[in-house]
């Protein structure tokens, strides 16, 4: 049996070196910091802008935002001159469990003032 021998040097493939660098050289990223929830009217329309719909009662206000999968209601009630956020649901989640943080999340892109 023959074996093929092998290329010469100029025609194999070049060794790459493996060096060690010391973690001080290496530039980490901060991560993206992250805003605070909403807390009033102000604050969610600077994150999410204007709702899509408002229902004005006495002293509360709902306000819903729509996206292709879900829908978010944010109800909000009269402190002094704000309003405050109290309460949050997504549909089709319900008033029985926490708002789908994925459904909160997809109203990120809509363009408030972040």
């Amino acid at each position: 049996m023959m074996v093929a021998p092998l290329p010469p040097a100029a025609m194999q493939a070049p060794v790459v070196a493996m060096m060690a660098v010391p973690m001080s050289m290496v530039v980490m990223r901060p991560a993206a910091p992250s805003l605070p929830p909403p807390t009033d009217a102000q604050s969610l329309r600077a994150r999410y802008g204007a709702p899509d719909f408002i229902r004005r009662d006495m002293e509360t206000e709902l306000w819903r935002y729509d996206s292709e999968a879900c829908a978010i209601f944010f109800f909000l009630y009269r402190e002094g001159d704000a309003l405050k956020l109290r309460y949050s649901e997504t549909t089709p989640r319900g008033m029985n469990m926490a708002a789908d943080p994925r459904c909160v999340e997809s109203l990120n892109g809509r363009g408030g003032m972040f």
